[in-house]
């Protein structure tokens, strides 16, 4: 048997993960008809179906299980020799991945990144905020963010600070519809809460508790969309304290009701945490978390 193509295998890895072609065609940046010739490559030169493919997905064949265990180890083989080459470099030049759910990295570290630049100029920062759960032992981030104490003997964590949540509000929607001044004035009000997959974080069911059924108008599983349709008016949101405090043109709502806090904690491969510019990098983000929590209150 030739040689096998890293790159289909790439490919495998992923549409194996996301089990839809779709959902992996994104994730690789590709369309879904290059994911399907790869995967039908791999397994033509394999001689064994990978996948059974259905309207709703794919689910892995015996031989497709064996097989993703085997790319596996072959992927964080190959994440290792990369972290080995890295950590031979002493200076402030090359490049730092982070990955970092979607509102911390596009509202609080993306507008700071200016500061580092100026710092550091020959680093090139690589932000994944749609890769929370890049995998750091695979080499799918150098430092990411968690909302979770990331676990695994490899990899290294250290909390940054408690976020805290409240109920926010445009002043376009607030000047339209009235400030809420009680839990009963609340019901009366629009909302705009978390989508199918986070609806259950403990911030999201703490708000959908305190309203009306039927008062949520929008919903969506990203931070960003929500903050959108907060800006737009659409109604009353939780968010982050932290995130809210970057755009003063919205108003905290019953600021005496506060939703439980998350922890957000910051992880780096072991072997990569010494490098001087992955160790920048992890300074950095502390100092401004270490900011929000003197500054931000809940």
């Amino acid at each position: 048997m030739n040689s096998l193509d890293w790159d289909n295998l790439r490919y495998f890895l992923t549409a194996a993960r996301a089990l839809s072609l779709s959902a992996a065609s994104r994730a690789l940046g590709s369309n879904q008809p290059t994911v399907g010739r790869r995967i039908d490559a791999l397994e033509a030169q394999l001689g064994v179906r990978l996948f059974q493919r259905h309207s709703t997905g794919l689910t892995l064949t015996d031989e497709g299980r064996r097989l993703f265990a085997a790319a596996e180890t072959m992927e964080e083989g190959a994440a290792g020799v990369l972290r080995a080459v890295s950590g031979d470099s002493d200076g402030m030049a090359g490049t730092v991945r982070i990955a970092a759910p979607e509102g911390l990295g596009v509202g609080v570290l993306a507008p700071r990144l200016p500061e580092l630049y100026a710092r550091y100029p020959l680093l090139n920062i690589v932000l994944e905020p749609a890769a929370a759960r890049a995998n750091l032992k695979r080499g799918g981030a150098d430092v990411a963010l968690r909302l979770f104490r990331p676990g695994g003997g490899d990899v290294v964590s250290r909390r940054l600070c408690d976020m805290g949540f409240g109920m926010y509000a445009s002043a376009d929607y607030l000047a339209r519809c009235g400030a809420p001044r009680s839990l009963d004035a609340l019901q009366h009000h629009a909302f705009i809460a978390y989508g199918d997959e986070l609806r259950g974080q403990p911030e999201n069911a703490w708000l959908e508790e305190m309203i009306a059924p039927g008062r949520v108008l929008f919903r969506s599983d990203g931070t960003m969309a929500r903050l959108a349709a907060v800006f737009a008016g659409v109604g009353i949101a939780v968010m982050p304290h932290l995130l809210m405090a970057g755009y003063p043109t919205c108003a905290r709502v019953l600021p005496q009701y506060q939703a439980p806090a998350r922890t957000i904690w910051l992880a780096v491969h072991g072997d990569l945490r010494h490098i001087p510019r992955i160790r920048a990098v992890m300074d950095f983000i502390e100092a401004i978390f270490q900011e929000h929590s003197r500054t931000v209150q809940g």
